[in-house]
């Protein structure tokens, strides 16, 4: 099921809602009303695909066994179960992720032609794989530990946060569910979860999906064809808003449905294209897979504890499983590889400024701040390219077209994007650094947990949302605008990360 669905909008959230809030009221236990609520999301989730609800239930019950028998041990035989089911949780996410992909390889090197095999990827597998390879590493640590079969079920499957994250930590959590706060209904949750819920479906539907239209030909005409430089910039950087507006509308909706229940989600979008580095970057773009790739990955590979080069080697090798994790495709690889390589550039070039005091004067500067923004975003662009395309060959196409390299006797299509919607994008990419976000938005209502101690980002417009007449006429043409988009193009166009 999808948030931007009408089932979802105007069936599953009110019946959700109200039978949670109705349980609150009658039954003082919380386990009525948490119970409710898991049942709630796994309905939500075998919405798409009835088959794919018995391998979240085993991954549940599997994880949640497994973490009372970490709990309860110690020594050798407390690291081999952990050992054990950090294995049994990757090889399930291989199988069902990497299979093919791994044919392919193998394809490739041998000259084999062996068939892809009929393997359909589990809706969201990769979130509640790594939120509950989290919660093991908690427990394992001893910093977790859960008793409650329906809290430990909630927790994975929660579904504002099921299907594309943010990836939960248990220690956050489960202290909301069943708290006292999340027990009443609050009309002040009301009007704050509808209005950044109908943000998110504007972001989502209005302006991701306008921006898919221009974007979409343009990489579907570099799988055979030579780009012109209009064409190849533009669909370009018309994706590049396409999928900042789409994950940031799915994580403001995620944020907003999960305030009306009284529960707070981690901040997973924080205006990311305000960066003025690739450090600052992935402090902002979706902050909760940043943080397990940190502590899970880059920590325990040594982090920056053994020098400069190792550093490298574990930032490189951090980034490039990221990549993989976000598909099975050599594109994916070389997104991730270049973010590696950017990441290294980041830190040198840092080192290389403090060591020149007459350089690190101009840091501060507005020129400084600028030339860095915009270079941060070429290289944000620049690697856009690889993670859309179906292809590497595709992705050079288009980059040979926007540095002009393109054959002009290859050039079959051209026209692509009209001249005119460079305004639309130059005005999507205003908007990206004009406006705020939800997090400041709201920031007097606290709305959601900070994961990141990230400074508040910029913004030539300070709106802030308060209760009154002018915010609710304002939502309310959102929300209609929002709806009519859905009704003439279909309600059923997904969120780019649901593929991950």
């Amino acid at each position: 099921m999808l948030f931007t669905q009408f089932e979802f909008l105007f069936l599953f959230l009110p019946v959700t809602f109200a039978g949670y809030f109705l349980l609150a009221r009658f039954f003082a236990p919380a386990v009525a009303r948490l119970s409710w609520l898991a049942a709630a999301s796994l309905v939500f989730y075998g919405y798409w695909d009835i088959h794919f609800v018995p391998v979240i239930l085993v991954s549940i019950v599997f994880n949640y066994t497994m973490g009372l028998l970490i709990a309860g041990q110690s020594g050798r035989t407390r690291t081999g179960l952990f050992a054990l089911a950090i294995t049994l949780n990757l090889g399930a996410l291989a199988f069902y992720k990497y299979t093919n992909f791994g044919i392919q390889i193998l394809n490739a090197l041998t000259a084999s032609k062996y068939p892809s095999l009929a393997i359909v990827l589990p809706l969201g597998i990769s979130f509640f794989t790594f939120t509950q390879i989290a919660y093991l590493a908690d427990v394992y640590g001893g910093y977790a530990r859960e008793r409650s079969f329906v809290k430990y079920g909630l927790f994975v499957t929660y579904f504002p946060h099921l299907i594309a994250g943010p990836i939960l930590h248990h220690r956050e959590m489960m202290p909301q569910f069943g708290s006292e706060e999340s027990r009443r209904i609050s009309i002040e949750n009301i009007a704050v979860g509808l209005t950044i819920l109908t943000i998110g479906l504007f972001k989502k539907s209005f302006i991701a999906d306008g921006f898919g239209l221009v974007a979409n030909p343009v990489f579907q005409a570099a799988n055979s064809s030579h780009l012109h430089l209009i064409d190849a910039w533009g669909g370009a950087l018309a994706y590049s808003l396409q999928i900042y507006f789409d994950f940031s509308g799915y994580s403001d909706m995620a944020i907003g449905i999960s305030i009306m229940f009284g529960i707070k989600l981690p901040f997973n979008f924080d205006s990311p294209y305000k960066s003025q580095s690739i450090v600052e970057f992935w402090r902002r773009w979706h902050i909760s897979l940043s943080r397990f790739l940190r502590d899970y990955l880059y920590i325990p590979l040594g982090g920056n504890r053994h020098g400069e080069h190792r550093r490298n080697a574990n930032l490189f090798t951090t980034m490039l499983l990221g990549g993989l994790w976000h598909g099975a495709g050599f594109t994916f690889v070389i997104w991730g590889a270049l973010h590696g390589l950017f990441l290294i550039i980041n830190h040198r070039w840092g080192k290389f400024v403090q060591a020149r005091p007459a350089l690190a004067r101009h840091a501060g500067t507005a020129w400084y701040a600028a030339a860095a923004l915009l270079l941060t975003q070429f290289a944000v662009v620049l690697a856009w390219v690889f993670f859309r395309a179906d292809n590497p060959n595709a992705a050079i196409r288009l980059i040979k077209g926007m540095v002009g390299l393109s054959s002009p006797d290859r050039i079959t299509m051209t026209n692509l994007v009209d001249p005119r919607l460079m305004i639309a994008i130059l005005v999507g990419y205003a908007a990206c650094l004009a406006l705020p976000n939800v997090n400041a938005m709201f920031e007097r209502w606290n709305v959601g947990l900070e994961t990141y101690h990230n400074p508040r980002p910029w913004s030539v417009l300070g709106l802030k949302w308060r209760p009154s007449l002018t915010w609710a006429i304002g939502t309310s043409v959102a929300l209609v605008a929002a709806v009519l988009m859905n009704i003439i193009a279909g309600d059923t166009s997904q969120f780019l990360y649901f593929q991950f």
